[in-house]
């Protein structure tokens, strides 16, 4: 059995993906008595400023903890967290599980790519937060990413927000991140006249173009078009997701998106953070 913490618009979408993989669910809204959980396996899909406290709960009970993204909202309430984690627990990184970035990564190693340059885009029309900036409600989407692909920590991110509207929280910005001579940019916004999920990783042997929101990837060679190939999914990420947290629960199988990896993906998002705030390029530290 899984329990789902959390009754919106995504915690609907996991209930039902559950429920279509024929596994038994319990749910539970934000306000109900979570000491009554049946379960040992749970998935906290609630408004991010919850997730600390209610994950905190959660492993406080000895449950297997999946949260969905941002985990955290700052790496003080990561490292918190990290002190008490005696049971099993993963972040929600679903781009991760994905069979699009899955197919990306095994041509990136079967034919010896190297990365030159990526661009991430994740862009709508509305649903805008007024409690967390663009960069913490989408970014950590493409910074999961970014950990499993270039595997390091970047050297310096620099943010620039854009304020259009009235609005308390940027509208649009942009992020510039420098791995070693490799800089990636990241545009993130609610602001924006049409939906866009797509990243394009630039490699000496031509371009990956994965666009998320229309299950498409496309690879464009260098100079030579028979090399071009294109690649749909078969089986959803969310449900990719919660087989790894089943297969994390029940075989030990450790799953991508583990504390670890989520640790870095809250520093580099809490450098982004700082640097939107300050308007000034934040150096990373190894010793995060």
């Amino acid at each position: 059995m899984i329990a789902v913490i959390g009754t919106g618009y995504w915690g609907s979408k996991i209930v039902s993906t559950v429920k279509n993989m024929k596994l038994p669910v319990e749910t539970y809204d934000i306000n109900d008595n979570l000491e009554k959980i049946k379960s040992n396996n749970v998935i906290i899909a609630t408004p991010a400023n919850t997730h600390k406290e209610i994950t905190k709960k959660m492993l406080l009970q000895k449950k297997n903890v999946l949260v969905e993204k941002p985990a955290f909202m700052s790496m003080k309430e990561c490292n918190e967290i990290g002190k008490i984690i005696k049971s099993k627990f993963m972040s929600g990184h679903i781009l991760l599980y994905s069979e699009h970035f899955q197919y990306i990564l095994e041509h990136l190693s079967f034919f010896n790519h190297s990365i030159q340059h990526v661009e991430c885009r994740r862009l709508n029309w509305g649903r805008v937060q007024k409690d967390i900036s663009p960069v913490l409600h989408l970014s950590p989407h493409d910074i999961a990413v970014l950990d499993i692909l270039m595997q390091q920590i970047p050297i310096s991110v620099n943010c620039k927000p854009f304020y259009i509207t009235d609005s308390v929280q940027p509208d649009y910005v942009t992020v510039d991140l420098n791995y070693n001579d490799i800089d990636i940019q990241i545009q993130t916004g609610w602001y924006y006249n049409e939906k866009i999920r797509n990243i394009k990783i630039f490699t000496d042997k031509g371009i990956f173009d994965w666009k998320d929101d229309q299950n498409s990837t496309n690879f464009f060679a260098n100079g030579n078009d028979k090399d071009n190939e294109s690649f749909s999914e078969y089986q959803s990420s969310l449900q990719n997701q919660i087989q790894a947290f089943i297969d994390y629960c029940e075989k030990d199988i450790e799953p991508v998106s583990n504390f670890a990896h989520t640790k870095r993906v809250t520093y580099i998002v809490e450098c982004i953070e700082q640097s939107l705030k300050t308007n000034e390029e934040i150096k990373c530290s190894k010793k995060y």
